[in-house]
């Protein structure tokens, strides 16, 4: 019977992630392939096994910024579906996981390395107790690991990220005023991803008066590098959004085992990441302001998170 297990990430809506591991082991860098429909994804996969001369599988996992029912999770960024049964022919092994691409993410943080996080703030955390896990990319993601009492975790997943927003300041006030004129509803989404920043952009310009086009997110960090004001304030404020809702579900979560943030828009932003202002709003509770204090936030570094907790199922 062979050890290997194919390992598919397809959140990201410009390509598509392939690995291979071991069962029980840490997979490899993953391997990188263009995708826009199923037959390309199967191409992709085709082409990625034949490189590795073909191995029988004892399982597959497949993860998605999406949720299976009836064994078909939908592909928002790529506008096709993946369907278990299917697979299963396709791929001539019993057993498809189909999982949200948060959940993949939630379940790589017990596998990390030391050198795979960086400690922005908190205390020492503390063990058996829940860990919650964020971040930013073209969505705002939200997952927790609980433990199981037996030395291992079980993957909640939440979505908290579409949990509404709420301003505390003049700025912030008048910023919502303007994406609810825009949204209706607002949730934390809306400011806390990388369209997020744009839309804070196109706010604070809405507010000044100024009715020239949002930049793309690419331009508007490369403005905010040589200290354009409104680029830095564009991505300060949805930092600044980003700490308040870290602190808000360590609160929810009791989450005591750490909070780690995640997500594509960090790596983007780089040094631009204001540290010291993340962990002012975050320590900002009133009266459990020494609670959430004590709560460790990690800034998770490593690639392919997603591979990395797809290949734990297989433990």
């Amino acid at each position: 019977m062979t050890d290997y297990v194919l390992l598919s990430d397809i959140s990201n809506g410009s390509y598509l992630k392939l690995a291979m591991a071991r069962r029980g082991e840490r997979p490899r860098e993953s391997t990188h392939y263009a995708c826009n429909s199923l037959e390309s994804y199967k191409t992709a996969i085709s082409d990625f096994l034949e490189a590795q001369d073909k191995p029988r599988l004892a399982g597959a996992a497949i993860s998605a910024a999406g949720w299976e029912r009836g064994g078909v999770i939908q592909l928002p960024n790529h506008g096709f579906s993946i369907d278990r049964a299917d697979m299963r022919g396709f791929l001539d092994t019993p057993r498809i996981n189909l999982v949200n691409d948060f959940v993949a993410k939630a379940l790589a943080i017990p596998r990390l390395h030391g050198n795979e996080c960086e400690k922005i703030c908190g205390g020492e955390p503390v063990e058996e107790q829940v860990i919650a896990v964020i971040g930013p990319h073209n969505g705002l993601g939200m997952s927790a690991l609980v433990p199981d009492g037996m030395g291992g975790w079980t993957a909640m997943p939440t979505e908290g990220g579409h949990s509404d927003l709420a301003p505390t300041s003049d700025i912030e006030e008048a910023v919502l005023r303007v994406l609810i004129d825009k949204y209706g509803h607002v949730s934390r989404e809306r400011v806390i991803s990388i369209p997020g920043v744009v839309d804070l952009w196109a706010a604070l310009a809405k507010i000044e008066g100024d009715d020239a086009r949002a930049p793309s997110i690419e331009e508007i960090i490369a403005l905010a590098s040589t200290g354009d004001p409104r680029g830095k304030q564009a991505i300060d404020l949805s930092m600044s959004w980003f700490a308040a809702m870290a602190s808000d579900v360590a609160l929810i979560l009791g989450a005591r085992g750490g909070v780690y943030l995640a997500g594509d828009l960090l790596d983007m932003i780089g040094d631009l990441f204001d540290f010291d202002a993340f962990v002012r709003r975050y320590s900002d509770k009133g009266r459990l302001s020494n609670y959430v204090s004590e709560i460790p936030v990690y800034r998770t570094l490593a690639p392919d998170m997603e591979i990395i907790g797809l290949a734990t199922l297989f433990d």
